[in-house]
């Protein structure tokens, strides 16, 4: 496609608008940053409207207010998800063959997102300025924050600029997407799922295939040591830092051991480098041993290093542990130093969708493993022929949970992963206690929707080069929604051409291994949400004219 003569003054007044509004904007940005929206689905018998905890509750309050002053129709679907909708009377419902309504284009996004995490230069939700007002960083800059308010300003656009759609518009915000879905599958379980959605939540051009995601928690016998080891903070987050105290040593003969051991350079103190670091400190019964590594998404672990896998390695290398101890801290160190599978015997790629990735998010004690939040969740308690009813594996000792999240290529099957996987931990008397499954996302990327909002990206940016619809790890709500598509908001190098103004590479102000989605000291960049705004401006006015035939 190329731009029309409507189509340039389009962009060129969307453009001049968001320049005139950009300071009102990185206001209301940093506004949103500060609820510190992590969805907590831990209580029972949550308060009415407060399915994912209160902090959640109080910025869909916040998103809410903001509406109802610029006179926007809303709705809150129970806390779960709330609604944002363009005031224009609805035209004539009109429905497909199969009786579907074909009347409304939705967008969606979240603000919920993950914990915070250790390592931060400042506190993740004061949001800090950096580069002359262009980057902003605070968790939930990039993921989902930023673009949720991107959203709700095209609405404000278009109001201002008069626009007729021929379908009802709707900015949709959900409250638990970071967890599991769980706002979006409740949505559409019980209000419907939009005729035509566009989920804001991966990379651009369009995002038309998505691993298949397994989370799976392994129940590990132990002995004392670890009975009561305790580290990550997000199962889809690679953990930066990981912690475990030890009984009963000399904190003098833990540091000699662990120095005796150090093969690439691991401070045993207090200095050394930020990363690869391993630190100990006397207790009153013995030593606390902590590990440093490199925090980013577990759909993206190039570049990181999994904390978990470093303390693990560290105590086997050094001897500290014995027994049901031992066996356990050399199996985790080589199952999660691996995050493509290979040492778990599921490593697969393929062109199509590139590699599996695996994530050894969360260790916690067995006993407070929660098998009825699982099932809450609507994850399914499994067993296989190597275990016993009791709550640990082997009926007479400790136990420690470990959680896979594992997001599989194209090509594999959840039942050979979960065979393969299995084997390993009956080889040390562990066992599956829970599994969760979400098939692979695919649209074509012949599929006409795919192809407009391709063209829209390549005809905004102008680049010689075209970009051409991208696989990711990642999961999106587009899982859930019949017949939704993910369009940006994010700029990879890796999936679309360079592009003068864009923001590609992490700026001074970001440490080295740091900023990532879910990582330490994430960012976005004004300007590529501001190219992201053009996109949807474009991309939604050529949507509407599709779906109505008119294209």
């Amino acid at each position: 496609m190329s731009l029309t003569a409507a189509e340039r003054q389009l962009i060129a007044s969307a453009s001049h608008w968001f320049d005139d509004n950009r300071g009102r904007f990185i206001e209301e940005l940093c506004e949103l940053l500060r609820y510190p929206s992590v969805s907590d689905e831990s209580d029972p018998s949550p308060k009415p409207g407060e399915p994912y905890g209160h902090e959640v509750r109080r910025v869909f309050d916040h998103m809410l207010d903001k509406a109802r002053c610029d006179e926007f129709p809303t709705h809150d679907y129970d806390g779960h998800v709330i609604e944002v909708a363009y005031p224009q009377t609805a035209s004539d419902e009109q429905t497909t063959d199969d009786g579907q309504a074909t009347d409304d284009i939705a967008f969606i996004s979240h603000l919920d997102v993950v914990p915070a995490g250790p390592g931060w230069t400042h506190d993740p939700f004061k949001p800090r300025i950096e580069n002359d007002g262009d980057i902003i960083i605070a968790r939930g800059a990039l993921d989902d924050k930023g673009v949720a308010l991107i959203t709700y300003w095209l609405l404000r656009f278009f109001a201002e600029q008069g626009q007729r759609f021929h379908h009802r518009v709707r900015m949709l915000f959900g409250g638990s997407e970071e967890p599991a879905l769980n706002d979006i599958k409740w949505f559409v379980r019980n209000g419907g799922a939009p005729y035509q959605s566009i989920v804001t939540d991966g990379p651009f051009p369009v995002n038309n295939i998505q691993k298949g995601l397994l989370d799976i928690d392994i129940a590990i016998p132990v002995g004392e040591q670890l009975a009561d080891w305790h580290s990550g903070s997000s199962t889809n987050t690679i953990p930066a830092v990981a912690s475990v105290e030890l009984h009963g040593i000399d904190i003098d003969d833990a540091r000699q051991a662990l120095a005796a051991a150090n093969s690439d350079g691991a401070d045993t103190g207090d200095g050394g480098d930020a990363y690869r670091r391993i630190h100990v400190r006397g207790t009153s019964s013995g030593v606390t041993v902590e590990a440093h590594g490199i925090s980013g998404h577990a759909s993206k672990p190039d570049g990181t290093i999994n904390a978990i896998a470093l303390l693990a390695s560290r105590l086997d290398d050094a001897g500290l542990l014995s027994g049901r101890d031992a066996t356990a801290a050399a199996s985790i160190a080589r199952w999660a130093a691996d995050p493509y599978g290979a040492a778990l015997g599921i490593d697969h790629d393929n062109e199509e969708s590139g590699p599996t990735t695996v994530n050894v998010g969360i260790i916690m004690p067995r006993h407070e493993f929660d098998p009825q939040a699982i099932a809450d969740n609507e994850i399914v308690s499994v067993s296989n022929g190597n275990t016993t009813d009791d709550d640990t594996p082997d009926n007479d000792g400790n136990a420690i949970v470990m959680h896979l999240d594992i997001r599989y290529a194209v090509g594999q099957t959840k039942d050979e992963i979960l065979d393969a996987i299995s084997a390993r931990a009956a080889m040390i008397g562990g066992r599956l206690v829970a599994v969760v499954n979400d098939d692979p996302y695919y649209v074509s990327a012949d599929d006409p929707r795919v192809r407009l909002l391709t063209d829209t990206y390549n005809d905004v940016t102008s680049t010689a080069e075209r970009a051409k619809p991208v696989a990711m790890g990642g999961g999106t709500h587009a899982r859930f929604v019949p017949r939704a598509l993910n369009f940006g908001p994010e700029f990879h190098a890796d999936s679309v051409p360079a592009s003068e103004g864009l923001v590609f590479e992490p700026p001074a102000c970001i440490a080295p291994g740091t900023g990532a989605a879910h990582g330490v000291d994430e960012w976005v960049s004004i300007r590529n949400l501001r190219a992201a705004f053009l996109m949807y401006v474009l991309g939604l006015v050529r949507l509407d004219q599709y779906l109505d035939g008119k294209a």
